[in-house]
């Protein structure tokens, strides 16, 4: 057993030493400390899993809501993806390849048409999201020959700063609800992913085990995310844990279609997620990743309700405050070319659904 101990405690500081942080940035934030010129690592203590009542196997034929449907984007060809809100509701950063053919990151107002692209690389810049308070935003990118994590300014081009270093893939980036800390996944020399929590000022790295697809909880130190795990082939479900490893939580088990891309509610409360029949395009980065519907959960996974339905595929939800009403935005080719969509939830309580 303490050979065991050993052998994965030398691991885990390998994958350590090769997630190396860009010692200096051109910008003055977050603060560099000269003390902590390398990152610490430490393996979290991982608990056993709890299991929510009732551990939800979501019925797949239940209603749909859908309404208040809203286009966001209106590319003619290509595709818009990967939208992300800022908190206070007023700008959307977007994947789109519609103009170079090339996916990069735009920012858009809301409230407008008119959009700023953000990157302009011929590397696959994925999976924007917003600092907290809306001043910088995180993004994967493989500009560099593989997947790392970045980090710009949201109010001018230039200036990035390279997160994550190693030879192995660091994708989908959260901020912490105080925008101190990241977290994200990294692809293992066996090909499976998981979860890292990166302390931007003293640079100290945790590890929380196997997933991907994580999201920071808006108020809290908890993360919803997908793990996989077989049942004759290979699924997912959606858990939550708490940044110290601990409190690990089963939300979701999908027997039949397989829950993704988990995203909480602006009061932390509710989980949208994406739902697709099959699981193996999942473990691949792609600008592109299509499932079938959009659903949401109590975070206490004892409810569910399906968002959208109809023609197309609907994937990588998020959720935001904007107008004063919640909204979940996604992409979807419902209109034969893929977009920003988004639907309003703030007038609709989670029932349960009946099963027919």
């Amino acid at each position: 057993m303490r050979k065991k101990y050993t052998l994965a405690c030398l691991s885990a500081a390998l994958l350590a030493c090769l997630l190396l942080l860009t010692p200096g940035c051109s910008w003055n934030w977050p603060e560099q400390n000269d003390s902590a010129s390398n990152p610490c690592v430490r393996n979290a203590g991982l608990t056993e899993t709890q299991q929510l009542q009732p551990a939800f196997n979501f019925a797949p034929y239940s209603s749909a809501i859908y309404a208040g449907l809203q286009q966001n984007t209106f590319s003619k060809s290509g595709y818009d993806t990967d939208p992300d809100i800022s908190r206070y509701g007023q700008w959307m950063v977007y994947v789109s390849n519609s103009h170079s053919g090339n996916p990069d990151i735009y920012l858009k107002a809301l409230s407008g048409e008119s959009m700023v692209q953000k990157t302009m690389s011929p590397a696959k810049d994925l999976q924007p999201c917003f600092s907290p308070d809306g001043k910088h935003i995180a993004f994967t990118s493989d500009r560099n020959g593989n997947y790392d994590v970045f980090i710009m300014p949201t109010d001018r081009n230039g200036s990035l700063w390279q997160v994550t270093r190693s030879s192995a893939d660091e994708i989908a980036p959260s901020w912490s609800w105080d925008g101190k800390k990241l977290t994200f996944c990294s692809r293992t020399a066996r090909g499976e992913w998981e979860l890292w929590v990166i302390d931007l000022k003293t640079r100290l790295l945790t590890n929380l085990g196997p997933g991907m697809n994580p999201e920071w909880h808006p108020t809290e130190d908890l993360i919803v995310f997908q793990r996989p795990y077989y049942n004759g082939s290979l699924s997912y479900s959606i858990y939550t844990i708490d940044t110290e490893g601990k409190n690990l939580t089963l939300v979701v088990r999908g027997d039949r279609w397989v829950p993704t891309n988990p995203s909480w509610s602006p009061d932390g409360t509710r989980i949208a997620f994406a739902v697709t029949n099959s699981a193996e395009s999942l473990a691949w980065v792609q600008p592109v990743t299509k499932a079938n519907e959009i659903w949401m959960i109590n975070a206490d996974g004892s409810q569910e309700l399906r968002v959208t339905e109809g023609a197309g595929h609907y994937w990588g939800p998020t959720w935001a405050t904007v107008g004063g009403e919640e909204r979940i935005y996604f992409a979807s080719d419902r209109d034969n070319t893929t977009n920003i969509w988004s639907i309003c939830c703030s007038k609709y309580s989670i029932e349960e659904s009946v099963s027919e």
